[in-house]
Order: structure tokens, then sequence, then C-alpha cells
């Protein structure tokens, strides 16, 4: 059974850690910076294409499986 994501496994340490702004990647994924605002407050889940996610994945130097699977916070 997989743990609960938490704060350490979301994207916004991640995003903070790469010395990325929501600007930023919104910028270069095409997306609107209020989608990214919207990701990670856990209001909508991402739906990114396969040449988005490699992207950033590129943008915060993590592999695919380092990317939390929510990004919104920890429910717990």
């Amino acid at each position: 059974m997989r743990d609960q994501p938490n704060w350490e496994s979301n994207f916004v340490p991640l995003r903070i850690n790469a010395g990325i702004t929501q600007r930023e990647i919104a910028e270069e994924l095409g997306v609107s910076e209020q989608t990214v605002r919207n990701w990670e407050q856990g209001k909508h889940p991402p739906r990114l294409t396969i040449p988005q996610v490699k992207k950033l994945c590129k943008l915060l130097g993590v592999g695919l499986d380092e990317l939390p699977d929510e990004f919104g916070p920890n429910k717990n």
C-alpha cells in the first residue's frame, strides 16, 4: 500500500528547490499561472501531455518517479 502524499513529497518544495516561480512553470508548460496555483492548492489535478511532463521534469531537475502523484497540499 502506498503512503499518502505528504508535504515533503509535494510539488511546491520541488518547484522552490529548483528556484522556479509559478509564472515560469506556467510559461514553459503553456498554461496559466492560475492553473499552476490551482495544482499547488489541490483545486485541480494537472492534466499534462507527455511533452509537458518531460519539460516539467527537466525544469525541476527531477525524474518522473520523483514527481508527486498529487500536487496539492497534504490532506492528512
